[in-house]
């Protein structure tokens, strides 16, 4: 945020919010996700339901460049109003196509590739115009007793295989990666 002008100052809140301000006073609500997909949850199954992404201007949305691998990350300011009426207008139009559910929707989700349903997906082409710019990164989580030096074997092997299989245009799970200690 700072790369774009725009410097946060953490708010007081309750639970796990992350809350921030402006320096012009508007607040800013982030979220992440591992994957590329805006999370919203829903107090009740019903359109005008509170969402857990209300309740501030901004809304920073944040997620590694490549799902699920530490390193670069992208990220997102949308207007929180933007954010909301898109949830609510993508959920009702899922609806409408009479899911099978037991009723209890209370998870609604945006997805930023083409992975998700057609009416809910792509908004990382919708949402351009919010994409910020600059560099950002995201570290592998250190363990208790792990040194903050080079991340084990298995999360390097990990972040391999996830970029093989985004440069190759195939899922990860057809990427497989074999180490011979003994050569």
């Amino acid at each position: 945020m700072l790369q774009n002008g725009k410097p946060l100052t953490k708010l007081q809140s309750s639970g796990r919010s992350m809350l921030y301000a402006l320096p012009n006073g508007e607040t800013v609500r982030v979220r992440t996700c591992n994957d590329h997909i805006l999370i919203v949850l829903a107090d009740q199954p019903d359109a005008n339901a509170k969402l857990n992404i209300e309740g501030t201007d901004w809304l920073l949305i944040v997620m590694p460049e490549i799902e699920r691998t530490p390193g670069r990350v992208i990220a997102y300011l949308v207007p929180t109003a933007v954010a909301v009426e898109a949830a609510r207008r993508m959920h009702q139009e899922w609806l409408s196509t009479k899911p099978q559910t037991n009723g209890g929707n209370t998870t609604w989700n945006l997805w930023f590739d083409k992975n998700g349903p057609a009416k809910a997906n792509d908004f990382d082409l919708k949402w351009s115009s919010y994409r910020l710019t600059g560099e950002g990164e995201a570290m592998q989580p250190v363990s208790p007793g792990e040194t903050s030096g080079p991340s084990n074997i298995k999360s390097e092997v990990e972040v391999a295989r996830q970029r093989i299989s985004k440069a190759a245009g195939v899922s990860p799970a057809a990427v497989r990666i074999t180490v011979d200690f003994g050569a």
